[in-house]
């Protein structure tokens, strides 16, 4: 059985996938820098104006999401059932594996140069780091 408490351990796993996590919740892990730097090239397509720039700041996003695998939130080291544990891992790894083909259609859209489609596919990834969030975060 899932918890309260345990959705909110399924949620800042989540968080990690998107590069999203903040000050908020992020410490000096290594799971906090990965999403930082995944954080600060999904920011950073604000100023890019080329495609190659583009293009640059999505594979950093998405090496970033690969990167974060290897690790899992600090908020699970609290879960003591093994099962709880399990299923909040298996949900962070689906997170994070939706994350990354997200971030793969954004540089299919970026190479198209179909900036339509790259709009939509950056707001399922805010709807993704939201549904993150409110699964992770305190």
């Amino acid at each position: 059985m899932i918890t309260t408490n345990s959705f909110k351990i399924l949620s800042f796993a989540a968080i990690a996938c998107l590069g999203s996590i903040t000050p908020g919740y992020a410490d000096d892990t290594p799971l906090a820098e990965e999403m930082d730097s995944l954080s600060s090239s999904l920011k950073g397509l604000r100023k890019a104006e080329t495609t190659e720039e583009k293009v640059k700041l999505v594979r950093a996003a998405q090496t970033a999401t690969m990167n974060s695998l290897k690790y899992l939130p600090v908020i699970f080291k609290e879960m003591k059932n093994e099962k709880e544990k399990a299923l909040a891992t298996a949900d962070y790894k689906r997170l994070i594996g939706l994350t990354f083909a997200s971030l793969c259609e954004l540089e299919e859209a970026y190479l198209k140069e179909d900036e339509e489609k790259a709009d939509e596919i950056r707001s399922a990834l805010k709807a993704l780091k939201k549904e993150s969030h409110k699964k992770y975060t305190d």
